[in-house]
């Protein structure tokens, strides 16, 4: 069953059980995509606003690609389960031989390699959903610049999460070059994370006192 199809009560269910699925990085992901879901809010309750005419197109963007990250994220929240799992299972492979070891030890490469890219992914995205937030502070809606706030501190958690996710992931990889590839691409998810909600935080403050 895809974990996302799970009512909020079920997923928390599943979350807090002795099932190791679904896991951090499936957790981070949905933070990701519930943070996108509240920025898509409240550019829907800007658009077709006459106060809001001017900047109008800018807040259909921010809207269109708050949909294409949402759904991004939450099919990364499936298939984060769905690399744990590989990877469980690559660990049950037989090992009573020099062969057997060997396939095994090349099965749970492959399958850290899927585990560490999912989350990479995510903290990628969920960063996007970050930037997305900066611009949705200093354009939406007055009324709800607090969800904007909410938004980007979910979003700066859920590429936070991701991120240590992956470098967690990474240190049971032995593929060099791949692990150089994996952080380089998570230190720029990273760089500059902090100031970009920093930002959003501080215009949410200043246009909540302008308004």
């Amino acid at each position: 069953m895809s974990l996302v199809s799970l009512t909020i009560e079920e997923y928390l269910a599943r979350l807090a059980s002795s099932d190791p699925t679904p896991g951090g990085g499936s957790l981070a992901a949905l933070a990701g995509a519930m943070a996108a879901a509240m920025l898509a809010m409240t550019c829907n309750l800007t658009v077709g606003r006459p106060r809001y005419a001017a900047i109008e197109a800018d807040v259909q963007t921010i809207l269109a690609d708050t949909a294409l990250l949402r759904q991004r994220l939450l099919e990364l929240a499936d298939t984060d389960a769905d690399a744990y799992l590989a990877v469980r299972d690559a660990y049950r492979l037989p090992r009573s031989s020099d062969v057997e070891r060997a396939a095994r030890d090349r099965s749970i490469e492959a399958a850290m390699h899927r585990a560490t890219e999912v989350p990479v992914e995510g903290a990628e995205t969920s960063r996007a959903v970050l930037d997305l937030a900066l611009r949705a502070a200093g354009t939406t809606n007055v009324a709800l610049l607090g969800d904007v706030a909410v938004a980007a501190h979910l979003a700066l958690a859920a590429a936070r999460g991701a991120a240590d996710q992956a470098g967690l992931n990474l240190q049971q990889v032995t593929e060099a070059a791949f692990a150089a590839s994996m952080r380089a691409r998570l230190a720029g998810a990273l760089a500059g994370a902090d100031d970009v909600a920093a930002r959003a935080l501080q215009l949410v403050q200043t246009r909540s006192r302008r308004a």
